[in-house]
């Protein structure tokens, strides 16, 4: 699947598992893809992370500047977090507008409806990880 930017995970595209891939360099073929699943992690601006990869063996990572900021972004999405919940009230009701617009593109581009919606702003979804019950 042809995609741009640096990182996807599960609850981007309807899968409500805790799995994330994403590559810095952004680029296909170009820089190492990160397949994370069952991320742990708190917000600092370099991390560890302890994961799985995809065979299920646990491993460690370290991540500074741009890579840990879309890990976490990324992270973020794996426990039903939206970029705009992060924002203020203000940053957010000078930019809602926009935000609406886009999604209504998206909409209609792909007959889908926008899985980021402004109006579900603080509404957390619950995802379960692999080999979690």
């Amino acid at each position: 699947m042809k995609t741009d930017g640096i990182g996807l995970s599960a609850p981007q595209v309807g899968i409500n598992v805790q799995l994330m891939v994403f590559n810095p360099v952004g680029e296909h073929s170009e820089g190492d893809e990160i397949v994370l699943v069952n991320p742990l992690v708190n917000r600092p601006d370099s991390l560890t992370v302890d994961a799985q990869d995809m065979a299920g063996a646990r491993f460690t990572i370290n991540l500074s500047g741009l890579p840990a900021r879309v890990f976490q972004h990324e992270y973020d999405h794996l426990q039903g977090i939206l970029f705009f919940d992060r924002m203020s009230n203000e940053v957010l009701d000078s930019i809602r507008e926009d935000l609406q617009a886009m999604e209504k593109r998206y909409e209609e581009k792909t007959g889908f409806p926008s899985p980021e919606r402004i109006d579900s702003r603080r509404r957390r979804k619950v995802a379960v990880g692999f080999g979690k019950s």
